[in-house]
């Protein structure tokens, strides 16, 4: 008989930890689904970043776990995956999102592949087709990044989760931080949250022993980058007025006569005020 779950609770440190793959006595995604997200993560996001009816888009759904999560949260969901895994994924390239998106979206949330490590599909358009060795898979995350930064509303969230990469005999591949550098240039920075990986490939006694004699590390967490897209700024006070000014023609003075040395008669006043009174 597997553990009671603890109750949900909004995270509020930058670790976070939960000990099973879903909350509750449901089901979020598919359980058999290899690289799953952990729902927890996506049940925090949406309690922070989102408000009921709010429209939440996953470009990488899997199996799911993000639309199940938003309708717990009544949240409006929609999910793009090029090899959808049930009817209500739509079969779309995370590089190319429906256009009509385009500022429609409340919040994104994106799991992508983490280079090679597993096979999603065969369809040659996977990005888990590229090797994070090299230059054409941060080429795709970009365009998937600029797919993302179109759909958000000025103003709204994002989450990416992501793992770094370790081959052994090829070398140590920093995900992570290559994607939070793609990430920064179209949106701003909210936090990192560091969370911890309850993968089972971690407590299996070849894993840790090849780690342990190989002298590398196994991945024990994955980012989630929390990031911003800027809202649109609308010149206020000051630097309103000086637009204004800027926009305005200027106005052309004329040259003033040359003062006469002869002195002047002094005006006729009118009234009391000095000033010409309207005709009757």
């Amino acid at each position: 008989m597997s553990p009671k779950k603890p109750p949900l609770r909004p995270q509020v440190t930058t670790l976070w930890d939960y000990p099973s793959q879903h909350y509750g006595d449901a089901l979020q995604g598919d359980p058999n689904y290899r690289g799953a997200t952990p729902s927890y993560i996506i049940w925090n996001l949406l309690q922070r970043y989102t408000k009921p009816k709010d429209l939440v888009v996953d470009p990488c759904c899997g199996s799911g776990t993000t639309l199940d999560v938003a309708r717990d949260c009544n949240r409006r969901a929609l999910g793009y995956d090029i090899n959808p895994t049930r009817d209500d994924i739509f079969r779309v390239d995370a590089r190319h999102l429906p256009p009509e998106l385009t500022a429609k979206v409340d919040f994104v949330f994106i799991d992508p592949p983490y280079s090679t490590h597993l096979e999603y599909s065969d369809d040659p358009r996977c990005i888990g087709k590229l090797d994070a060795a090299g230059p054409e898979y941060y080429s795709a995350m970009e365009q998937v990044i600029d797919e993302i930064v179109r759909v958000l509303k000025p103003g709204a969230h994002m989450g990416l989760y992501v793992s770094d990469s370790y081959v052994h005999g090829k070398g140590f591949y920093p995900i992570g931080f290559e994607l939070f550098n793609l990430l920064r240039r179209k949106l701003e920075p909210v936090d990192i949250v560091s969370v911890v990986r309850h993968n089972k490939t971690l407590e299996m006694g070849n894993y840790r022993k090849a780690a342990d004699e190989g002298n590398f590390y196994l991945r024990g967490f994955n980012y989630l980058f929390i990031m911003k897209k800027p809202a649109d700024k609308k010149p206020s006070g000051k630097s309103a007025r000086a637009q204004s000014t800027k926009a305005e023609p200027q106005k052309q003075t004329r040259p003033r006569p040359a003062r006469s040395k002869a002195k002047r008669s002094r005006p006729q006043r009118h009234g009391r005020g000095g000033r010409p009174r309207p005709s009757a």
